[in-house]
């Protein structure tokens, strides 16, 4: 025997309402502010990996001088990076006066803009380490013995395996934010 709903009831149910789900200012601002610290979080680890390797790099040029040319390139290729992360990677704060609207619009563009510069990862942050890292490699190798060679090939490996792993994390990233956007344009 199957359950029927009266036509009239059935009709209410199904032309009833539905309440958007939407975010109440204090939970956007508590999501923006949750977001603008991992974000700062995330510049600090890498300015301080940055000075790192500054330091490891200036150390090899005034040390072994066969590896300056790649050193100097890969300091230059770091503090390419630091500028690009501090300029287009620095979250703002939401500011205190902003309505609901403004608030959400406000937290659409952080996003995107984080979104955006995780997309052209390549482009600012692995790109400018290519030229150093080729000659930080190649410039010993012309030393070396050609049956020799060889022994770059694991470096080189790794270089290889590490770039596409920090590129597909990055990429994975931005897919998160661009979720997250979609979810402050739903209703």
């Amino acid at each position: 025997m199957e359950n029927k709903l009266p036509d009239d009831l059935k009709n209410v149910w199904q032309n009833q309402t539905v309440e958007a789900n939407q975010m109440s200012l204090d939970e956007l601002r508590r999501k923006a502010g949750k977001f603008q610290k991992r974000m700062r979080n995330r510049n600090l680890r890498e300015y301080a990996a940055s000075v790192v390797v500054i330091a490891a790099f200036g150390y090899y040029i005034w040390r072994f001088p066969e590896v300056r040319l790649g050193s100097g390139l890969i300091i230059a290729a770091t503090l390419y990076m630091v500028y690009n992360l501090h300029k287009r990677g620095a979250a703002k704060a939401v500011p205190a006066a902003l309505g609901l609207g403004t608030c959400r619009d406000f937290h659409r563009r952080e996003l995107e803009q984080q979104r955006d510069l995780l997309r052209d990862i390549w482009k600012w942050y692995l790109l400018p380490f290519v030229p150093g890292l080729l000659a930080f490699v190649a410039v010993p190798v012309m030393h070396l013995a050609p049956d020799k060679w060889l022994r770059v090939v694991p470096f080189i490996l790794l270089c290889a395996v590490f770039f596409y792993g920090v590129a597909s994390l990055n990429q994975r990233a931005a897919r998160r934010l661009q979720r997250q956007i979609d979810e402050l344009d739903t209703p």
